[in-house]
């Protein structure tokens, strides 16, 4: 008799509209989110990154701790600041994560 296939992980729950989230189940503990800014992003209990304070970190944080993400989990929605700088640069790249 084959072995049954494991479950698979569960999905996320949804981000509200244009909030920026984590896929942590998904999550390899990889460390790169958090050396962008270890405010914005923090570990839960199984060390997989997670939102932690979205107010302590920036659009471009955000943006560029999707692009540093190997595994591809780190979606950053849309700015919060509608004054940061560079904004249609960002915007562009963070199309990208979704």
């Amino acid at each position: 008799k084959p072995a049954a296939k494991p479950a698979p992980a569960p999905e996320p729950p949804p981000a509200p509209s244009g909030e920026a989230y984590v896929e942590t189940p998904r999550c390899t503990s990889c460390n790169a989110c958090l050396q962008v800014n270890a405010r914005l992003f923090v570990y839960d209990g199984n060390k997989q990154a997670t939102i932690g304070d979205l107010s302590a970190g920036t659009f471009r944080q955000l943006v560029e701790a999707a692009e540093s993400c190997p595994v591809g989990i780190i979606h950053p929605g849309e700015p919060r600041n509608p004054n940061e700088s560079d904004l249609d640069d960002l915007r562009r790249r963070a199309k990208a994560f979704g």
